[in-house]
């Protein structure tokens, strides 16, 4: 039996998106949950169809935006079902409803996210030996669209002479539908502000943060607004590694000296093995180059070769 583990961290959630029709102009888009859809009309003229006589005809580009910071992930149902999957890749669903639906024209459009593809940790059974292996594969996991992502298509209608076309849009996924946020990115620019997906990381034990405020790595309270108290999990290519890199100081956590901050990425001790532990939605942050775990000791953050099960090694990670 294989057991597939993602390389990329989620925060799964159900989000009710309202199956409503909302009346949307080429000026007034509708934005629900970060996503922006609306239309621009390229061009217009006037047609006659047939022996039906003129209409108006319309050329038109429908768009949605991803406006958020955060990745919207349509995952597969039944554990990411990879062979089967039942789970529609439409986002927005745009319906003219003056449209005459002359031939070739349309009464409709439908904007539908991208195939999410990710690479994906496999354990497999060797047959000869019998043991288990570690295999890297990319796998489709859902659909997705991106931060600052606009997915867009043209189409044709023609509306009655004169008039304007009449759009509504509808917003997917449906309200059973299971969407992840992923707390980073495929784009590792770390400097692109569009597509930065910061995180807190909260001691279960302690309820303090991580933070650089004071110069070293240590784990205390924190203001609101903070960049010392923000990080991004960037993947190590190639890896089930991730550096988390500092947004204030640009640094990164690492064991190479005595402050737990880098400036050098390509060090072990600046790569860390993210797990979950069991369905309690905390994570141990297990340091490559010595295999310890992040943790708070008495008055102090360090890492140490301890059980990652102990209350002071979980985090949570907070958007």
């Amino acid at each position: 039996m294989k057991r597939i583990s993602l390389l990329i961290i989620f925060l799964g959630f159900r989000m009710a998106f309202a199956q409503e029709a909302f009346t949307v102009t080429e000026t007034k888009p509708v934005t629900i949950n970060g996503l922006k859809a609306g239309y621009n009309i390229i061009n217009e003229k006037e047609k006659e169809v047939g022996n039906k006589g003129n209409f108006s005809r319309f050329s038109i580009q429908y768009f949605v935006t991803n406006v958020s910071d955060e990745t919207k992930i349509i995952l597969f149902k039944q554990g990411f079902n990879l062979l089967n999957n039942d789970v529609s890749p439409t986002l927005v669903q745009f319906k003219c409803l003056n449209a005459t639906g002359a031939r070739f024209t349309s009464k409709e459009s439908i904007l539908q996210a991208k195939p999410c593809t990710i690479p994906v940790s496999i354990e497999d059974k060797d047959c000869s030996s019998g043991k288990t292996i570690q295999n890297k594969r990319l796998a489709q996991i859902g659909y997705w669209i991106k931060p600052g992502e606009t997915i867009s298509n043209k189409n044709i209608v023609i509306v009655p002479l004169n008039e304007t076309p009449n759009m509504t849009a509808t917003i997917y996924p449906g309200s059973t539908a299971n969407i992840g946020t992923t707390v980073n990115s495929e784009n590792n620019n770390i400097e692109s502000a569009n597509n930065q997906g910061f995180v807190k990381l909260k001691n279960f034990s302690a309820g303090t943060y991580l933070n650089n405020q004071p110069g070293s790595l240590v784990c205390t309270t924190i203001e609101n607004g903070w960049w010392s108290a923000e990080w991004w999990l960037m993947p190590v290519n190639g890896t089930n590694y991730y550096l988390l890199k500092n947004r204030w100081k640009l640094n990164y956590i690492a064991t190479d000296n005595k402050e737990m901050l880098s400036a050098n990425k390509e060090s072990v001790n600046a790569m860390w093995i993210v797990e979950p532990v069991g369905n309690t939605n905390t994570f141990t942050i297990r340091n490559v180059g010595n295999n310890a775990y992040l943790s708070i000791e008495p008055g102090r953050l360090t890492s140490m070769d301890i059980s990652g099960s102990q209350l002071n090694a979980r985090w949570i990670i907070e958007k």
